[in-house]
């Protein structure tokens, strides 16, 4: 089982045509992202507190999935 944060997990999808993507392009582009957390609560709050235009919270937590998956791997 791998042990990195929810942010590295989301470099593997920079630049997917994918809302998922989009949200980790969204992600990289942002300073103040909790880049070393890999806690749901923390990363949904922060995510809740500083929305990023035109992405849910939904796909937030199909990618919080992907990435408990991607940790299996």
């Amino acid at each position: 089982m791998k042990d990195r944060p929810y942010y590295q997990y989301m470099k593997t999808q920079l630049g997917a045509k994918t809302a998922v993507g989009k949200l980790a392009d969204y992600i990289a582009d942002d300073m103040s992202f909790p880049k070393y957390s890999n806690n749901y609560d923390e990363i949904s709050d922060y995510l809740e507190k500083n929305p990023y235009l035109n992405i849910s919270l939904d796909t937030f937590d199909e990618s919080f999935s992907d990435y408990r998956e991607w940790l299996q791997s």
